[in-house]
């Protein structure tokens, strides 16, 4: 009985001395293997499933980056600002809010639908934005070209944010390390009598099928002017047919 307890001893010995080796060689494996590996493998780590370090964002939800002078006509005809007052504005292009700083630097909110329009002067250009009922109450426009008797055209602003689209394959890149706003226009034909309008684009094909009935002044302009159709072309159109059909 004496000897097999002592047999039983050893054997617990044996078992226990292996169990604490086997133990510690893995350790010491797992240790060695650590050490081993690049030291900016761990402070990248969260840059791994290709994630990437996202760069500083582009543009901005705001149509100037400093407060600046303006004036604002509310829904009810009151005009901010009043005559003793000192007032600073900006306006948020996604949100359609107008954010107006008094004297003591404490900041009113007014929403779209509290206004009827506002003007900015900021140190670049000047920012007139109005809202017509019979268009839209949801967004404002830019007016370009207002006529008494012939055509108007106007414009709206489109802010949107596009997210970093950043992708490294190894052999080689694409998209952007960086959040964009980018902004977009619309285009609004008002037509004359200010009774109806088409929504216009930087197309030919567009401006004639929205312009049909003035296909022979367009012509004339189309074959006085062979350059792209952009922004300045479309004025240069609504001007032309203005000048010759409603002269002021």
């Amino acid at each position: 009985m004496y000897y097999s307890r002592g047999i039983w001893k050893r054997s617990f010995f044996c078992i226990t001395i292996c169990v604490i080796f086997f133990l510690f060689r893995g350790l010491a494996q797992t240790e060695s293997n650590s050490i081993l590996l690049p030291n900016n493998l761990w402070t990248n780590a969260d840059q791994l499933q290709g994630f990437f370090e996202r760069e500083g964002v582009v543009g901005s939800t705001y149509l100037s980056k400093n407060w600046i002078r303006g004036t604002l006509e509310l829904s009810n005809h009151r005009r901010i600002p009043g005559p003793d007052q000192v007032l600073l504005f900006n306006f948020d292009k996604i949100k359609n809010i107008v954010y107006v700083l008094n004297q003591e630097k404490k900041f009113s909110t007014y929403p779209i639908d509290s206004i009827s329009s506002f003007f900015l002067v900021g140190s670049e250009m000047d920012y007139s934005f109005e809202k017509i009922p019979w268009i839209s109450n949801n967004f404002f426009l830019i007016p370009i070209i207002k006529s008494e008797k012939g055509y108007s055209l106007y414009k709206r602003l489109l802010t949107k944010l596009v997210r970093a689209d950043y992708s490294n394959e190894g052999y080689f890149t694409t998209g952007k390390k960086f959040d964009e706003f980018i902004d977009d226009y619309e285009y609004y034909l008002v037509f004359p009598g200010n009774t109806d309008y088409r929504k216009m684009y930087l197309k030919e094909s567009n401006i004639r099928r929205v312009l049909k009935y003035e296909l022979a002044l367009l012509n004339e302009f189309f074959s006085m002017h062979e350059n792209d159709i952009n922004e300045q072309s479309l004025i240069g159109i609504i001007q032309y047919i203005n000048e010759r059909k409603y002269p002021e």
